[in-house]
């Protein structure tokens, strides 16, 4: 009956620490670009994927040699949920994004799922409004 009972007191306890953690984790990796936060956001249940919406007039802040031999670009962009909140990204390219162009990111969290160029149309009005202010 003892085992029982010690059983069920770490059941709880490992219970309250992931649910904790996948309830904590969210706030302590948004706006990290770093591919711990990605990883996290990743595997956490309760961080939904969604589209978020940029502009394309920063410049890359790095260029580097990918796993391939080619020149990839890393980018940190303002980004704007349909609801028009806030947050950053981080993601690589394999090419310059031309700049004043809008793009349609899918994430995870701060885990970029994919991204394509869109038309201004496409783009929430509201969202557009954030993203030339910004």
């Amino acid at each position: 009956m003892k085992i029982w009972g010690k059983l069920g007191a770490t059941v709880l306890v490992l219970g309250v620490v992931l649910i904790g953690g996948a309830v904590i984790l969210p706030g302590l990796t948004k706006n990290k670009g770093s591919e711990m936060a990605m990883a996290i956001d990743n595997v956490n249940p309760l961080v939904t994927t969604e589209t978020v919406y940029a502009g394309t007039n920063d410049q890359p802040v790095r260029q580097f040699i990918g796993g391939g031999g080619e020149k990839e670009y890393e980018y940190r962009l303002v980004t704007y949920n349909a609801k028009g909140q806030a947050r950053t990204v981080t993601f690589d390219a394999q090419w310059r994004l031309k700049r004043g162009k809008y793009l349609a990111i899918r994430t995870k969290g701060q885990n970029v799922e994919s991204w394509q160029a869109v038309a201004r149309e496409a783009v929430p009005s509201g969202v557009r409004q954030n993203i030339l202010m910004a």
